[in-house]
């Protein structure tokens, strides 16, 4: 990775979410401005950041379909070997291991078909 290290963008990203909250607008806006904002950073990049928003997204009580269904998307798509040579073994254990915890955890939140991110 060229920019981030491993902990580094997973931490940088609950930061954010933090102060997109401190805005008073809710989780579905700061979770929407999370996604603009860590956009097409690269690949591996952008497969911490679809892990990271989804640890996120799946301890809210509901989550946007248009999110549930990009996230998992994508995260269904990742091979850990596409991430060697940029994340240590370790890093791509736990890379893993937290995807399964996202794709699963957000087969069980309920689902919002509001489009809105602003708060209700």
């Amino acid at each position: 990775m060229k920019d981030w290290e491993y902990n580094e963008l997973f931490d940088v990203i609950q930061e954010t979410y933090e102060e997109f909250l401190e805005t008073g607008r809710g989780y579905r806006y700061a979770i929407a401005r999370l996604a603009d904002e860590f956009d097409r950073l690269g690949k591996i990049e952008d497969v911490i950041t679809d892990t990271a928003i989804g640890e996120i997204a799946i301890t809210h009580e509901k989550v946007f379909i248009g999110c549930i269904e990009g996230i998992t998307r994508r995260l269904s798509m990742f091979n850990p070997q596409e991430a060697e040579g940029e994340l240590t073994e370790e890093e791509i254990k736990d890379l893993s291991r937290r995807i399964t915890k996202v794709i699963e955890g957000l087969k069980k939140v309920e689902v919002d078909y509001n489009p809105s991110a602003e708060r209700q």
